[in-house]
């Protein structure tokens, strides 16, 4: 038992001594370290009778959770208690209920008595009380980080001994109340965004417009540095970050005093978002699918520094939050050059209408009409997707074609990519090689005009903008069969 008894106390010297140890033995010993972390579960409490968690921070701060109905409530001084946001109610109700621990310090506290206070368990830097209606009480003892590690000394009522956690236990407890509320979320609606700015340290400014053409199609334009279609995917990636963009702990209001803290004094990105009025639609309690109609709006968001590894700091209206990394990554990396479009033909999703093609003294004229799919039940055809399903006459210089030709038309046109960039943004004078006009369903247009550069490539205009330049073969390849039928002539380089 000596023996036992003195092995607990060095292996707690140990844990405690660990910053000096590993100055000392760096590798040795953190390898020895890593292989003796032994997780397991001491307790489990039953959530199906769970009553409530009070929560007390060594700084004064204390309140007490009700778990009704799958819900967790704060309880107000009043009696009255409001619901806790929902995305940590999970977190917080594990962490009370699942006493797991990554690995022992000592069986006995008695044995570390004289280490708790630098331990952060004496007192605990974090106490949390948890009540089932069944009249059984559980208290946690949250203490200090071990050091070197992302663990957090612990104790329960259930045992005498010292432990360490996970870290997201410590955290689901370190909230305060305020924290805790529910956060009133921007509505960011894709169909209804027509104009974004994005100002990032390392890209700069980026302006763009974006216009809605049919369901789920976006077209975007860059406006600044320069005019330029956007790349539909490109598009299509951005509008989607906006759409799932979510502010996550409400930390306070943003002040003079604070704002170097949070990095929002030299931010490092600046999002304008505006949007239209227009109908919205969200499912409610009920489960019902609910239209409703939005007012034109201004969305103005700041982000600051990284908040550790998964964080940054984002000021919106006013007060600070922390929001996911993963969210917003698109909005503080975004990059001018990376939004141009280099297959210029493709108008993402959007239906092409018509398409007009002039190649020297021959023409290309191809027109489609989309009328909707309607079944027997007189019901209108939509796909896995939820999509309209159109059935589609196609002509080319009046003379019908088969859909199939048609959507390997739009596909080849879609992968008709530039070789590179231009040097210059000038525009090239003289007659153009081929031109080239597409007009969507929804009456949006691009105009693309290929100038002869050498005797291999083409200058590429864009609605009138000189960014890149191609394979003087492109429009060959992209109109295939098709090309012959125009009895084009290419004029000669030079």
């Amino acid at each position: 038992m000596i023996l036992i008894g003195g092995a607990v106390a060095v292996a707690a010297a140990f844990v405690l001594l660990l910053p000096t140890i590993k100055a000392r033995f760096p590798t040795q010993f953190a390898e020895s370290v890593q292989a003796d972390l032994t997780f397991r579960t001491l307790a489990t409490g039953d959530v199906n009778v769970l009553d409530s968690i009070t929560v007390t921070h060594t700084d004064g701060e204390k309140y007490t959770l009700l778990y009704r109905d799958q819900n967790l409530y704060l309880q107000g001084k009043d009696g009255d208690s409001d619901l806790v946001n929902e995305g940590y109610t999970d977190e917080i109700v594990q962490a009370a209920t699942d006493i797991a621990v990554e690995d022992t310090v000592t069986e006995n506290v008695s044995e570390v008595s004289g280490y708790l206070k630098d331990m952060g368990l004496e007192p605990p830097q974090i106490t949390v009380k948890v009540v089932y209606a069944n009249g059984k009480e559980v208290e946690l003892q949250l203490g200090a980080q071990v050091p070197d590690t992302t663990y957090h000394y612990y104790r329960w009522s259930g045992d005498t001994g010292v432990y360490m956690c996970d870290s997201g236990i410590y955290e689901a407890f370190e909230y305060t109340a305020h924290m805790l509320m529910p956060v009133e979320q921007p509505e960011l609606v894709p169909a209804l965004i027509d104009r974004l700015t994005i100002d990032t340290q390392t890209g700069g400014t980026m302006e763009c417009t974006f216009v809605a053409d049919g369901t789920d199609a976006y077209l975007g334009t860059l406006k600044q540095p320069y005019t330029y279609p956007m790349d539909s995917e490109a598009t299509t990636a951005l509008l989607n970050a906006l759409k799932n963009f979510r502010l996550g702990t409400k930390l306070g209001p943003v002040t003079a005093d604070n704002r170097a803290q949070y990095g929002l004094d030299t931010p490092t990105s600046v999002v304008d978002v505006h949007q239209q009025k227009g109908l919205n639609s969200k499912i409610d309690a009920q489960g019902v699918l609910q239209s409703y109609q939005t007012e034109e709006q201004t969305i103005h968001l700041k982000f600051g520094a990284k908040d550790g590894e998964y964080f940054y700091f984002c000021e919106y209206s006013g007060v600070c939050y922390r929001v996911s990394s993963f969210l917003v990554t698109t909005l503080i990396n975004a990059d001018p050059e990376k939004y141009l479009s280099r297959a210029p033909a493709d108008m993402g999703s959007a239906n092409i209408a018509s398409l007009a093609v002039q190649l020297g003294n021959g023409a290309l004229d191809v027109r489609a009409t989309y009328n909707e799919h309607v079944q027997a039940n007189n019901q209108i055809e939509t796909d896995q997707d939820g999509n309209t399903v159109y059935d589609v006459t196609v002509t080319v210089n009046g003379t019908a074609i088969s859909t199939d030709a048609f959507d390997s038309l739009v596909s080849r046109l879609k992968q008709m990519t530039v070789s590179g960039r231009l040097s210059t943004a000038d525009p090239p004078t003289g007659t153009p090689r081929w031109q080239m006009t597409i007009t969507t369903t929804g009456g949006a247009t691009r105009t693309l005009a290929a100038y002869p550069m050498d005797a291999f490539s083409d200058v590429l205009v864009v609605d009138g903008v000189a960014m890149h330049y191609l394979n003087a073969e492109a429009i060959q390849i992209a109109l295939a069969e098709l090309y012959p039928a125009a009895k084009l002539t290419t004029p000669k380089v030079g």
